[in-house]
């Protein structure tokens, strides 16, 4: 038996954190809580997590499931098109025009699960809660990672990501009505897994550009004439190679944003901590690799899974896990 709705238990809130691909195990987390009969009460999200909190809101999160379990790099790009729009090189209208497919129109407030997304106002720097209005305009402003995806205007506001000023929002699941905040931060594993002197593991020996297996740089190369497929091919490779660059601009802005928002986190789980934080390992999944969704879901099982015992201590609730047939 579920806990929500049960007269003698807390008030549950679930904050899902900031952290683009790695978002994914959102997903994971959430089966396991919901194998032990816990559905929240009030669902807050930030950037990625709130793209997961608002299809669960909606009850879509197996629509959600299914996408991103088919997702390629090519179909990712797909997504989020190009544009020479000043603000980010990514416009993500055809994100938008996914999102409004699956939404039809919702407004947050008539959700029935109470929802709330964070956004920041890129002009100001105020933190925004995005408590009403269309579902999907606060979805799409709370991803708009700065210099990657172009901020979102709602009404006379332009807002971005909401991890630069709140990256898990366990403070808006307690200002919507929860007693009792699981959070779940996936920002917090990252630097701990490249931390080689903590004993993390050392870094994979070089690879020659010919030897690289078949990825989405082959894929691309194939769109093009047959005569220039295999020198197309060999100049990306190369390009792209780790053994010939330096961190490329996707990679400095999106850790640069994990970094400040792991410390953001810490700081404000301070003053505002939350009764449960799971926090998956995920350093081996980069922050756009947006088609490993299943390994950052299961990354979300097992930390929820770790925290069972101090969900359980929290709600004062417990139940077996289901058994898998």
């Amino acid at each position: 038996m579920p806990v929500t709705g049960m007269t003698d238990s807390p008030r549950i809130g679930l904050a899902l954190g900031s952290g683009a691909a790695r978002g994914w195990s959102h997903i994971g987390a959430i089966e396991v809580l919901e194998e032990m009969g816990i559905t929240p009460d009030v669902i807050t999200g930030c950037s990625i997590g709130s793209v997961i909190g608002g299809f669960y809101a909606m009850g879509k999160l197996d629509e959600l499931r299914g996408f991103a379990e088919d997702l390629t790099m090519l179909k990712m790009a797909d997504y989020l098109d190009v544009t020479l729009k000043a603000g980010g090189v990514m416009g993500g209208r055809r994100l938008m025009n996914w999102f409004e497919l699956h939404f039809e129109d919702t407004r947050i407030e008539d959700l029935e699960v109470p929802f709330g997304a964070i956004a920041v106002d890129i002009r100001s720097g105020r933190e925004i809660w995005l408590r009403e209005g269309s579902l999907s305009d606060a979805l799409r402003a709370s991803i708009a990672l700065p210099g990657l995806l172009t901020p979102w205007q709602v009404g006379a506001t332009w807002l971005s990501d909401g991890g630069l000023v709140n990256p898990v929002p366990i403070s808006l699941a307690q200002a919507l009505g929860a007693e009792v905040v699981i959070a779940v931060d996936i920002n917090g594993g990252v630097f701990r897994f490249h931390d080689h002197e903590a004993g993390a593991p050392a870094p994979k020996a070089e690879t020659s550009v010919d030897e690289l297996p078949h990825n989405w740089l082959d894929d691309l190369a194939e769109r093009l004439p047959q005569n220039m497929q295999e020198s197309t091919r060999k100049m990306l490779r190369d390009l792209l190679h780790r053994r010939d660059r330096g961190p490329q601009q996707y990679e400095v802005i999106s850790n640069a944003v994990s970094i400040m928002s792991n410390r953001i986190t810490k700081a404000r789980s301070a003053l505002e901590p939350a009764d449960v934080m799971i926090s998956p390992d995920l350093g081996e999944i980069n922050a756009m690799q947006f088609y490993k969704a299943a390994e950052a879901m299961e990354a979300g099982r097992a930390a929820a899974r770790r925290k069972r015992g101090a969900i359980e201590a929290a709600i004062g609730y417990s139940a077996p896990m289901a058994v898998e047939k």
